[in-house]
């Protein structure tokens, strides 16, 4: 009677077993796609401001400076919760040159901010970014003419 028990229970408790690891491999993998397809329209709004940020950069240096600033902050808000800690990093980096740009105004180092921080989002996608620069400057090389002239 006990080898009869032990082959029902056996079986029995691997199921269950089974059955729990399953369960949990599934959520996990439901709960990471969400977040990976939050990160990516969060991801796409801020390149988005970029590329039209750097495409009037040249002749509006501060007009609309205001409105940048609220869109960012609004990004900020949405981000913190799915970003990677890279990207945290770079967005940290770049807005912290963005508050003394005034002072500052490198749009070599500026746009180096930008491309970083988009360089780490496609990491936090998968993505490969083999060949697109230390700090990703050729993500952007599409809005330019040559790196010199930037």
């Amino acid at each position: 009677m006990d080898k009869t028990l032990i082959t029902i229970l056996l079986p029995t408790i691997g199921a269950i077993i089974g059955f729990y690891l399953k369960a949990t491999i599934e959520k996990r993998k439901e709960y990471s796609s969400e977040v990976t397809r939050e990160r990516r329209e969060l991801y796409l709004k801020f390149v988005t401001l970029m590329v039209d940020i750097w495409k009037n950069y040249k002749t509006s240096k501060n007009q609309g400076k205001n409105n940048f600033t609220e869109k960012l902050y609004d990004f900020y808000k949405k981000y913190i919760l799915y970003a990677s800690p890279r990207v945290i990093k770079a967005f940290g980096d770049f807005m912290q040159y963005t508050y003394h740009r005034d002072s500052q105004e490198n749009p070599k180092e500026y746009f180096g901010m930008i491309t970083k921080v988009m360089l780490e989002m496609r990491k936090d996608l998968g993505l490969k970014n083999k060949s697109l620069g230390t700090n990703g400057e050729l993500l952007m090389r599409a809005l330019i003419t040559d790196f010199d002239n930037i």
